[in-house]
């Protein structure tokens, strides 16, 4: 069975990181199937070499990426984003959430190109995978499996940075990530905005510098508004950093009683859980060890696991009864 996976966003965040953890975790399962692994150039030699590899340098969300995979004969294929191309097999897709319905680009043609293709994806799909069960149940298809990321291994090392006294902020910009309130909670509290274009922040940070910033944070903060999953807040945890997170679904699926929940829409829901924290040695403790405990739930190796569950129901090599 040969089962092609469009890795071209391997090196972006989000998206890129789900696809990196995803072929990893592939990676360690023995199996019997075969994968290829659709990638840009400068990628190729990164991949496990142990699947076949094929260089494809055409953009992502271009006509020409929707008829650049139909001749490798492949049984199934797994787009990890709503740009599912045409293809002479069955398709798996990756729809992590629908924060682009809930909070849809300005642009009006980028708006109805999102709106298209994810309705093109849940109809043409056989299999549909998602993050969360909060996105499951936004999902309106009747063949979602759950997938949850995982956490790279690196989170875990033991560290003897010691804990500064700034508060964290990682991710991007976008509006559903509410960072105006959390500016505004945090008015005389020390914070390092990083990941997104922010006016003082630190913009995009490398891989080392990020792991530096979470375990040195007195805590991070993501009061979003919505998510699919919540991956800075779940590698916070596995560092041992102390996390506030909004009392949205999927991010209080994702940390349960590890973590403390705000009201997003509240300024002073965020900045008491911040004062808290500051102030309570106990509390922050207490939040490191069971963040540390939670995060352990969370691998790429039961994400690849899982997802070739679903690759094998979708081509029919598994009964039905495994999707949904």
């Amino acid at each position: 069975m040969r089962i092609g996976i469009d890795c071209r966003k391997i090196f972006d965040f989000g998206i890129g990181t789900y696809v990196r953890g995803l072929v990893r975790g592939l990676a360690e399962i023995e199996a019997a199937e075969d994968y290829v692994l659709f990638a840009p150039s400068r990628a190729i030699d990164a991949l496990p070499p142990r699947f076949e590899r094929i260089a494809v340098d055409i953009p992502s969300y271009t006509i020409r990426e929707l008829f650049a995979f139909r001749s490798h004969r492949l049984d199934l294929f797994h787009a990890p984003d709503i740009n599912v191309p045409f293809v002479d097999c069955p398709t798996a897709v990756t729809i992590h959430d629908l924060i682009r319905l809930h909070y849809p680009p300005r642009n009006p043609i980028a708006r109805a190109y999102v709106r298209f293709m994810t309705k093109r994806a849940l109809r043409n799909s056989a299999v549909v995978l998602t993050v969360s069960e909060t996105s499951r149940r936004q999902i309106d298809a009747p063949n979602v499996v759950v997938t949850p990321n995982g956490i790279d291994a690196r989170f875990f090392e033991p560290h003897d940075t010691p804990r500064g006294d700034y508060f964290l902020f990682a991710g991007n910009d976008k509006p559903h990530k509410n960072v105006a309130r959390l500016v505004e909670a945090a008015r005389g509290l020390p914070l390092v905005l990083a990941g997104g274009d922010f006016p003082g922040g630190r913009g995009f940070v490398s891989d080392d510098a990020l792991l530096a910033l979470y375990r040195g944070a007195l805590a991070l903060v993501l009061p979003s508004l919505e998510e699919g999953f919540g991956l800075p807040a779940a590698e916070a945890m596995a560092c041992g950093t102390p996390v506030i997170v909004s009392n949205t679904p999927a991010l209080v699926e994702l940390t349960g009683d590890a973590a403390l929940h705000v009201d997003p829409q509240s300024i002073d829901s965020i900045r008491e859980a911040m004062l808290r924290v500051r102030d309570d040695a106990a509390l922050r403790e207490s939040l490191s060890a069971k963040g540390r405990e939670r995060a352990r739930m969370f691998t790429w190796r039961r994400c690849a696991e899982l997802t070739r569950e679903a690759y094998l129901a979708a081509a029919g090599r598994r009964p039905a009864s495994l999707r949904g």
